[in-house]
Order: structure tokens, then sequence, then C-alpha cells
């Protein structure tokens, strides 16, 4: 098994290689399509990157959870195992620390229907 920081890198470039960024134009949460194993081309904003690397992550029996935040004003999500994020902003993962412009607000279950909490410190 590979360590988890090189698992994260392969789910983060099989989605960013193939995911073509497109304006939010009300929020999808559908992504990816059933099926999505990494090979689909995808279209969608930062909710899509992120629901595509879940869905890769948990095939991987990897759990992962979805963090809202804000950045220069606007809202941005992505996906947090360990410490580690997944973010369609960033050429690989990144610690959580290296994001210093993030603001982290909202984080998910690991469970899909967990509830989302408040974050007090990320």
């Amino acid at each position: 098994m590979y360590p988890i920081k090189e698992q994260l890198k392969a789910v983060h470039g099989t989605v960013r290689r193939r995911f073509v960024q497109t304006d939010d134009r009300g929020e999808r949460w559908d992504m990816p399509p059933p099926g999505y194993d990494g090979e689909q081309v995808l279209r969608d904003d930062c909710d899509g990157f992120c629901l595509a690397c879940r869905t890769l992550l948990r095939q991987r029996g990897i759990p992962s959870r979805l963090v809202y935040c804000e950045i220069n004003g606007g809202g941005h999500l992505v996906v947090e195992v360990e410490g580690w994020i997944l973010d369609l902003r960033q050429v690989s993962v990144v610690p959580n620390s290296f994001l210093t412009d993030y603001h982290w607000r909202r984080i998910s279950g690991y469970q899909p229907g967990d509830p989302w909490r408040e974050i007090v410190g990320f």
C-alpha cells in the first residue's frame, strides 16, 4: 500500500487531468456521473471537482471530508484527508496549513448524509 500522500496525489492528478473548470451556474451536486472511474472528462466548478475526488477516494477506502472555505470574499470547496487538501486551484495536494489565504468555515462528515459543522480551528 502506498503512503497516504502518494494515493492523494494520484487521485488529485487523475481528476485534474480530465477536469474542465466551468462557471458556477447553479449548484449541481449530482457529479460525478454514476460509474465514474476517473477516465471521463468532467465539466463543472470546484464542487464537481471535489465530488469526483471524493468518489475516487471512497473507491480506494480513504475517508475524506468536504470543506467549505472563503477566499477573497468568494466561496470555495475542497476535500480534506488527514490534514491534506485536494483543491482544483492547486497543482497537487497540499497541507491545510499551506493555504493561509483560505478562511475555513464548514466541514462535512465522512459519510454521505453526515451533518456539516462550523469550523472552530482547522
